[in-house]
């Protein structure tokens, strides 16, 4: 099953693009052990917040990034509810392209506000402050933000607050955003303990 990529949706296409340049790796199958799902090709995993909680995991093994790795996008759903749409946090490792190697993370969360976030979300506001976050190796920023839509809605990402992370390691960025509103919910120390779990290996 083929679920659409979000951050091409957001605009990804110019800051971190596939290819086709390299045979895709052959590595041990993504797995599931409980709570966590570790994908051994991107070399990383990350935590549900409860049995509660779904998980869905699609490879597109039709594309390659930069790195020769098909691309994947892990959703972690909310429990459900009767809403028009379940809340749900998204990650998506991307290679980063030579441009974006020699980045900080900092340059790099400002780059994807600029050119993902902000075109694609009509008044655009960050909420609060940004906050860097200890991983098993290295580190992560996440933030919130919110937008109107009145002018413009996203249609493929309903809702109106969202948690926002990024985090850097290996020359492969790893985007996470995770969505709500005041009427289908937004569980925001859920997503908080999700990113919080992201470890390298």
């Amino acid at each position: 099953m083929i679920h659409a990529r979000i951050f091409c949706a957001l605009a990804l296409c110019s800051l971190l693009a596939t290819s086709g340049c390299k045979p895709i790796p052959t590595e041990p199958e993504p797995s599931l052990d409980g709570l966590v799902y570790t994908n051994n090709s991107w070399g990383f995993r990350v935590s549900r917040p409860s049995d509660q909680w779904g998980i869905d995991v699609a490879t597109i093994t039709s594309q390659r990034d930069i790195n020769g790795l098909p691309p994947v996008t892990v959703r972690i759903l909310s429990p459900g509810i009767t809403s028009e749409f379940r809340p749900q946090m998204r990650l998506e490792p991307q290679a980063l392209r030579p441009r974006y190697v020699s980045m900080t993370l900092d340059e790099i969360v400002q780059t994807f506000e600029e050119e993902a976030l902000m075109p694609a979300f009509d008044e655009y506001r960050v909420i609060g402050e940004k906050q860097r976050i200890r991983l098993n190796v290295g580190e992560a920023i996440q933030w919130q933000f919110r937008y109107s839509q009145l002018e413009n809605p996203n249609r493929r990402y309903p809702g109106t607050r969202f948690l926002v992370a990024i985090a850097i390691h290996n020359q492969v960025g790893y985007y996470l955003i995770g969505n709500g509103s005041r009427d289908a919910g937004y569980p925001l120390a859920e997503y908080e303990q999700i990113v919080a779990s992201l470890e390298f290996h």
